[in-house]
């Protein structure tokens, strides 16, 4: 197994550059830097997961990074950048090797790059894990690092801070923002996502729409709102969503929500129907313990004016990209079974005088190219619910979250050396078909796929970006949540999680 930067030499035309260095004991020349550098860079990610911090608010996150390598742990990179690209909590670190003897500049060095992440979700906390993004990507790029010194290949070390991957798609703002240039120079990016599975694997495209519902009244307004989830979600069930795997998810702006995010409680209040007809339709829907609502409960009492009922219904939550049916699916399939009724009327428990309601519909498909198709179909159902054409709702949309599509050769270096003794033996690291969640990596990838065959014909950038588990399922009763529950992050703060995080950052070096 050659090490990176000598398969990147090969890959990238860097061919003056190759060294004659004697790679025979790289594994173990890692294992045995890791000793060393991996843990101080832990105690940097365990103080980011004990301090979560939202997108494009991680300033904690930012200064402590930025603070190690300048005074903790200084004259180890040569260049370092806060603030990078005009981001308040965006960094950069760059590192290169002598190159006098190859009688190149720096310019024609081989560079590899390493992407973290450190934005947590709105509640929850590091449920998605990125406090071990940050971990992989300084440790990976510390053993490169070092492992160029030692073996005395010229090369480029870049590690680049990326603020906000779940809302504000930070890789995309970062790339607007410097006219591309925070990803330009690099041959080859590198990251990895904690999950409760491993595979090397596609990640979907995403968009929202960000609807708002108007009204004369309130009633009026959360009638139209749930009038249009009613639509949508049968939509999505009869078939009718264009482009492979595409789905649509809604999140009800209220409370603490964040949009991909499925929300852990949501109340519906209903006038017109007794309390004994609503808690009797609820149950009816929930559907006793056939797991149609996994995790899901409800209360129902009479509201404090008693010309009301309302309805709470509670959840795990999760990832936007599931299928699970949450709290606000229960409570949506409560409003179609009553609202056919003569003189019922829906509002929000303890919110009455607006008359308007916000929705967000999560919206993904597999591939880039079909996710307009599947915008429109949606907007389309949306408007086409309220039965006035439309009037009295608004949708705009945000960043959009391109697919990321896995490149050729490094998925089978990557899983082959796994499954080497020095990383574990992991067998059970299949490279696979199926798109789990979103990613603003594919912002940096910039896949080109074939309209036709659906292959990858090309891209701007390589990104590699494996997901692995961090769920130690003997000691979980073998239960595992997924990314944005919130058991995840607790599991991101394990120390099976660091134990992992470690073997996949020392495997990422020789993996390019």
């Amino acid at each position: 197994m050659r090490s990176s930067l000598l398969t990147l030499v090969t890959l990238t035309g860097h061919h003056a550059l190759t060294q004659a260095a004697d790679i025979s004991n790289l594994a173990s020349t890692l294992q045995t830097l890791s000793t060393s550098i991996f843990p101080s860079l832990q105690s940097i990610a365990t103080s980011v997961w004990s301090h979560p911090e939202i997108g494009l608010d991680e300033h904690y996150a930012h200064d402590l990074v930025i603070d190690y390598f300048t005074n903790t742990l200084p004259n180890v990179w040569d260049t370092i950048t806060p603030h990078a690209f005009g981001l308040d909590t965006a960094w950069r670190l760059e590192f290169s090797t002598s190159s006098t003897s190859s009688g190149n500049g720096d310019e024609d060095l081989p560079v590899i790059g390493f992407l973290a992440e450190y934005d947590a979700l709105v509640g929850i906390g590091h449920a998605c894990g990125h406090n071990q993004i940050l971990l992989t990507a300084l440790t990976a790029a510390s053993l490169t690092r070092q492992a160029l010194l030692d073996l005395s290949i010229p090369g480029r070390v870049v590690v680049l801070g990326t603020p906000d991957e779940e809302n504000a798609a930070g890789k995309c703002l970062l790339r607007s923002q410097s006219g591309g240039a925070a990803f330009e120079g690099v041959d080859v990016w590198m990251m990895a996502h904690p999950t409760n599975a491993n595979a090397v694997q596609p990640m979907n495209a995403r968009v929202n729409a960000i609807t708002d519902f108007k009204g004369v009244s309130h009633e009026e307004a959360v009638r139209r709102a749930y009038g249009a989830m009613v639509a949508v979600r049968d939509l999505v069930a009869q078939g009718g969503l264009p482009g492979t795997s595409s789905s649509v998810v809604a999140v009800e702006e209220v409370g603490m929500f964040e949009c991909n995010i499925v929300q852990g409680q949501i109340s519906l209040g209903i006038r017109g129907v007794e309390l004994d007809v609503v808690k009797q339709t609820v149950e009816g829907l929930l559907g006793g313990d056939d797991g149609t609502y996994p995790g899901v409960s409800f209360t129902a009492v009479a509201d404090e004016d008693g010309h009301g009922v309302n309805v709470t219904a509670l959840g795990p939550g999760g990832h936007a990209s599931e299928s699970t049916k949450g709290p606000l699916v229960l409570t949506v399939e409560t409003f179609r079974a009553l609202s056919g009724q003569d003189g019922v009327e829906f509002y929000l428990p303890g919110n009455t005088t607006l008359a308007e309601l916000g929705v967000v519909f999560d919206i993904r498909s597999r591939y880039t190219q079909d996710l307009d198709l599947v915008l429109e179909s949606v907007e389309a159902t949306i408007k086409g619910s309220s039965g006035d054409g439309g009037d009295g709702i608004t949708i705009t949309t945000d960043t959009v979250y391109p697919a990321l599509e896995v490149t050729p050769f490094l998925p089978e270096l990557f899983t082959s050396l796994l499954a080497t003794p020095e990383y574990g033996s992991q067998t059970d690291f299949p490279i696979s078909t199926f798109a789990p969640a979103s990613t603003d990596a594919g912002c940096v990838q910039q896949a080109v796929v074939d309209p036709d065959s659906r292959k990858l014909v090309g891209s701007e950038k390589v990104v590699f970006h494996p997901n692995y588990n961090i769920c130690d399922a003997a000691n979980s009763g073998g239960k595992c949540a997924f990314n944005h529950e919130p058991g995840f992050a607790m599991a991101a703060g394990t120390d099976y999680a660091y134990q992992r995080t470690e073997v996949i950052a020392r495997a990422i070096v020789p993996a390019v």
